[in-house]
């Protein structure tokens, strides 16, 4: 018996009629039906009831189609696992990278799985948290770097750290010096943040509705590495992950921790629960636990 007859008799089983199955094989009907003859005289009983043009599965024969399937269902996740075990040789892998992850963490990430598996191509796409929650549902990512924990019951999710957000400021500033800060602190303060599209917006909203603080807004950019610029040449204070600061290549910013709340939130791996993951996405996620492990550890 050979792996053909057996996808052959699951073709003539689902279409239930010799001549509609062998439209999708390369195989004539008259051809298939002599390959389907040949594998009854191996099994020993008949799979088929012929009726006319149509045919119906015997009782062996609705046995012997879920063994078939489990047994071809066999073989493809063990080619799967051979080409996986012999190095990642081909493939794309899509990945959905929250703002600040993308930035400061992915290069790094990026750099030493390229070095290990160089014929794997990365897709990387920066996208909100909503988005990329959005696209591991839909299978349009296959692995997402996003914020946890997830809103959705069909995305599973591996916690990395917390990120918590912070003062940033030039040397300059009056609060350049403090070691902490009280959220209600910044009730006077000029800020420049990010514009209400980014979860980090809200987050920083929600913290100042917590703390009662009814926060001065001069400047709304898209940007991170716009808003670090103008905070670095102005007298405008920020509040963004600390993550952010890994953004810039000097020690021009300082960042300073926020209490009474202190605005935070967790980043984590995101896969569709129950989706299958390719050997490129488990050695990504391996780097990725790395790389974080190095930085907060």
């Amino acid at each position: 018996m050979e792996f053909r007859h057996l996808r052959y008799f699951l073709a003539v089983a689902d279409a239930l009629h010799f001549t509609k199955a062998a439209e999708g094989l390369p195989v004539s009907q008259p051809a298939l039906s002599a390959q389907i003859k040949q594998l009854e005289q191996e099994v020993g009983v008949p799979l088929f009831d012929r009726v006319g043009r149509s045919v119906q599965l015997t009782r062996a024969g609705a046995i012997f189609r879920e063994h078939a399937r489990r047994a071809l269902q066999e073989m493809e996740l063990a080619q799967a696992a051979i080409t996986e075990e012999e190095g990642l040789q081909r493939g794309t892998l899509t990945v959905g990278v929250v703002q600040t992850v993308n930035a400061y963490l992915i290069p790094e990430i990026v750099g030493r799985f390229s070095a290990l598996h160089p014929l794997v191509s990365l897709k990387l796409d920066e996208l909100s948290g909503p988005d990329i929650e959005a696209g591991v549902r839909s299978g349009l990512l296959e692995v997402g770097i996003g914020f946890v924990p997830v809103a959705s019951e069909r995305i599973e999710s591996q916690a990395l750290f917390e990120e918590d957000l912070v003062l940033i400021v030039s040397p300059r500033h009056r609060f350049a010096h403090r070691r902490q800060l009280s959220l209600s602190a910044l009730t006077k303060e000029s800020l420049i943040l990010l514009s209400e599209k980014f979860c980090t917006r809200r987050l920083v909203n929600a913290s100042f509705e917590q703390a009662s603080v009814q926060p001065k807004v001069i400047v709304e950019m898209n940007s991170i590495e716009g808003i670090l610029a103008t905070v670095r040449r102005s007298h405008l204070a920020t509040v963004l992950p600390r993550l952010s600061l890994g953004l810039t290549r000097t020690h021009a910013l300082r960042a300073i921790p926020l209490r009474n709340p202190t605005p935070c939130r967790g980043v984590g791996l995101l896969w569709k629960k129950g989706g299958y993951r390719s050997g490129a996405a488990k050695a990504l996620a391996d780097q990725v636990r790395t790389v974080v492990d190095e930085h907060w550890h």
